[in-house]
């Protein structure tokens, strides 16, 4: 898949400091460029009420955080990477 970060994207992924979180998600945006379609995404999940917003699970042992994601045909733009209770608020 196409991928594209927005910079609110990019602020988020900016302020993580835990090295275990920075690798899942490093991990996970590898695992979605190599994606062939949507559902070869893990953790992937639609928001109700909407046709194109979903959210994408990155999870650590200390910490849940979910990227909020617009997904079109083969591209993906990558919007927000907040934890768990803040993600819902901020995206989209």
């Amino acid at each position: 898949m196409k991928v594209i970060a927005r910079e609110s994207f990019d602020r988020d992924t900016d302020k993580i400091s835990s090295k275990e979180l920075r690798t899942e998600l490093d991990d996970k945006i590898i695992q979605i460029e190599k994606a062939k379609s949507k559902d070869n995404i893990t953790g992937l999940k639609m928001l109700e009420g909407f046709t194109h917003h979903y959210r994408i699970l990155v999870k650590t042992e200390k910490r849940s955080y979910r990227i909020g994601a617009i997904i079109r045909g083969d591209t993906i733009w990558l919007i927000r990477f907040l934890p768990r209770k803040k993600v819902y608020d901020e995206f989209p």
